[in-house]
């Protein structure tokens, strides 16, 4: 059965970005684990370009862009 729900930073869930932020790491994609970081307020987070709100809302295009 497929997803077809949208996802939206006020939507998204803490386990739906820790397991975004796992999926980059294991391909690498240390921009996408920063943005994560961020969105779960991490301290490791390396950037402050984006709000908290903003990196959720990223992560959860990333989320819908891979469910297309």
């Amino acid at each position: 059965m497929t997803n077809n729900t949208t996802l939206t930073a006020e939507t998204i869930t803490t386990s739906q970005i820790r397991a975004l932020r796992t999926e980059a790491a294991e391909h690498g994609d240390t921009e996408q684990v920063d943005i994560c970081n961020h969105a779960l307020d991490a301290a490791e987070s390396r950037s402050r370009t984006w709000t908290v709100e903003q990196a959720r809302a990223l992560c959860a295009d990333a989320i819908n862009a891979g469910q297309g």
